[in-house]
């Protein structure tokens, strides 16, 4: 019976441990993945968080429009 109790200790810890990310930290990591140009196209699963932390310039916007790349 010990040992479940441990077990799920361990899971609870580990389950809590990536909740307790600070905004900085966050922020360095977005910033890391955003430096990927491939992150930062519209098509992309970062594309939105990418464009919170720096949005694309109208140039950049002309260009997905006229590339047909879809916006937000």
């Amino acid at each position: 019976m010990k040992s479940y109790v441990l077990i799920a200790c361990v899971l609870a810890a580990g389950l809590a441990l990536p909740a307790c990310q600070t905004s900085q930290s966050r922020q360095a990591e977005l910033t890391r993945i955003c430096a990927d140009p491939y992150n930062r196209d519209p098509g992309s699963f970062y594309y939105g968080e990418c464009q919170s932390i720096s949005p694309s310039t109208t140039t950049q916007l002309q260009q997905d429009y006229f590339t047909g790349s879809p916006g937000e």
